[in-house]
C-alpha cells in the first residue's frame, strides 16, 4: 500500500510551475486590454464622424436659411424699387385726369406691383416657415407692409384715374415708410440669426 501512496505523496510535495498559468493570464489580460482600446477607438471615431455630421448639418441649415433671407431681402428690394415710378405715375394730389398714353403705362406699373408683390410673398413664406420665430414674425410684417403699399397704390391710381379728389390721402407715404422700416428691422434680425445660428 505504501508503494503506491509514495507516487501521490511526492507529488504533493514537488512544486507545481505556474509559469504556463501566468503566460496564459497575462495573454487574457493583454488581449482583453486591446479589444478594449479598439472598442474606445472605434467609438471615438463614431463620435467624431456624428459631431462633424451636426456641425455639417447645421451649416447647410444655416446656409439654406440664409439663401432663404437674401432671396426676401431681393424680392422686397424690387417692391420697394416701384414707389419711385409709381409716384411719379400717379400725380397727387389730382390735378387733371391722364391721358390715355399716361394710364396705359400706370397700368402696366401696377401690374408690375402685382407680380413683385406676389414674388415677395411667396419669399417671405419660406422664411416663415424657415424660422425662428422673430424672423418669422418680421418676414410677416414684411408681407403687411408690402399689401399696404400696394393698397395705396390702387386707391391713389383709382383716384387719379378717375380725376376724384378724396377727402383723406391715400395712405402712400406711410406705408412707403413702412415697407423701408421693416425691411431694416428684417435685415438686422437676419443678420443675427446667421451670426448665432
Amino acid at each position: 500500500m505504501d508503494s503506491i501512496l509514495a507516487p501521490i505523496a511526492a507529488a504533493g510535495t514537488a512544486s507545481f510551475d505556474w509559469t504556463p498559468a501566468w503566460t496564459l493570464a497575462g495573454a487574457v489580460v493583454t488581449g482583453a486590454f486591446l479589444l478594449a482600446g479598439h472598442a474606445m477607438v472605434q467609438h471615438a471615431a463614431r463620435r467624431q464622424e456624428e459631431l462633424k455630421a451636426v456641425r455639417d448639418l447645421s451649416r447647410w441649415h444655416r446656409e439654406l436659411r440664409r439663401q432663404s433671407y437674401v432671396d426676401c431681402v431681393i424680392t422686397y428690394e424690387k417692391v420697394r424699387d416701384m414707389i419711385v415710378p409709381l409716384n411719379r405715375a400717379i400725380p397727387w394730389p389730382v390735378s387733371r385726369a391722364l391721358t390715355v398714353e399716361e394710364t396705359t403705362h400706370l397700368d402696366g406699373l401696377l401690374a408690375a406691383l402685382g407680380e413683385r408683390y406676389d414674388e415677395a410673398f411667396q419669399k417671405c413664406q419660406v422664411v416663415r416657415l424657415e424660422g425662428p420665430g422673430t424672423i418669422a414674425d418680421a418676414a410677416h410684417q414684411l408681407i403687411v407692409a408690402a399689401a399696404e403699399f400696394r393698397q395705396a397704390a390702387e386707391e391713389r391710381a383709382h383716384a387719379t384715374r378717375s380725376s376724384e379728389r378724396p377727402s383723406t390721402a391715400p395712405a402712400w407715404n406711410s406705408s412707403a415708410e413702412k415697407m423701408n422700416d421693416e425691411l431694416d428691422a428684417f435685415i438686422e434680425m437676419a443678420r443675427a440669426v446667421i451670426a448665432v445660428d
